[in-house]
């Protein structure tokens, strides 16, 4: 597990449409816009989470294949603190419950608290996801009672969950 480099972008488009299609409701963005879109999104994207400082993708690579990942991006709205928020989860089918979504998800906590300096560290789970609400739970998520419609399909709802570092 690492974080991304710049030049992984061909990599980190072809994990990110195998996770679109394999778990639809998970994402917001959705396979077929995804895939039509240009190299240079892509190259961009990456670029961001690979050495920006506003945000960070970390990776999970087994034989040269990227086989999981994980996003945080500091929200730029929010001025009284300082909110990250993690998006993009995915870990392929083969490679679930080895440890590799938490390792992810761990990582990009470390950097939302240690490098981006976040205060608050947020999600969206989508309602009908109770797997993924049982591991961020385990993680040291917790609902925060904030809903909103899912943005490709209203009539679901997701659910925001907050991380809360453990006590010392």
């Amino acid at each position: 597990m690492r974080r991304i480099g710049t030049e992984e972008w061909r990599e980190y488009r072809e994990l990110r449409l195998e996770g679109l299609k394999d778990s639809p409701l998970a994402f917001v963005e959705q396979y077929d816009d995804a895939q039509q879109r240009p190299d240079q999104f892509w190259r961009d994207r990456v670029a961001r989470g690979a050495a920006g400082n506003t945000s960070c993708t970390f990776v999970t690579v087994s034989s040269d294949q990227f086989v999981g990942m994980a996003s945080c991006f500091v929200e730029p709205e929010f001025t009284d603190h300082i909110s990250a928020h993690v998006v993009g989860v995915y870990v392929t089918p083969q490679f679930r419950g080895n440890g590799s979504a938490m390792a992810l998800v761990s990582a990009v906590i470390r950097w939302a608290l240690d490098d981006a300096r976040a205060d608050r560290i947020r999600l969206f789970v989508m309602e009908t996801n109770e797997r993924a609400t049982a591991f961020y739970r385990s993680i040291g998520f917790s609902p925060t009672g904030t809903t909103m419609a899912y943005p490709p399909d209203p009539s679901f709802t997701e659910y925001e969950m907050e991380y809360r570092a453990p006590a010392m």
